[in-house]
């Protein structure tokens, strides 16, 4: 059985050094463009949530940085978000937690949702 290094990425198969070097060559994307990484789960702009999702918009800047740090920490489980933060570096997180802050959060895209099921989530967000 072939193993990858120790320091073998997940994203894009690169090593953590070869994502280094890439880092250093680029620009940094805008946190506009870093949050898009975020909208197939928490809606355009992280301002829609729903009964597994809660908002990123209007987040607090230093209560999503503290997350996305534990998350690719690996601190507590998750299923998606550790392989989601463990790619950014800890400025490419400022800048999301810049964006994501000065969003509005838009409550239920779905008026029609059962009311229990929405009360859960306010309890279970991430906030």
């Amino acid at each position: 059985m072939l193993q990858a290094p120790a320091s073998f990425a997940i994203s894009g198969g690169i090593t953590a050094e070869e994502n280094d070097k890439l880092r250093s060559e680029y620009p940094m994307p805008s946190g506009d463009m870093l949050g898009d990484n975020c909208s197939a789960c928490h809606g355009t702009k992280g301002a829609e949530f729903n009964e597994a999702m809660p908002p990123l918009a209007g987040m607090d800047k230093a209560k999503f940085i503290k997350l996305m740090k534990d998350y690719r920490a690996n601190k507590f489980p998750s299923i998606v978000m550790h392989d989601v933060a463990h790619v950014f570096s800890d400025q490419e997180i400022e800048a999301m937690a810049d964006f994501f802050a000065k969003q509005k959060p838009e409550e239920w895209t779905r008026p029609d949702w059962n009311a229990s099921i929405k009360a859960n989530t306010k309890e279970n967000s991430h906030e």
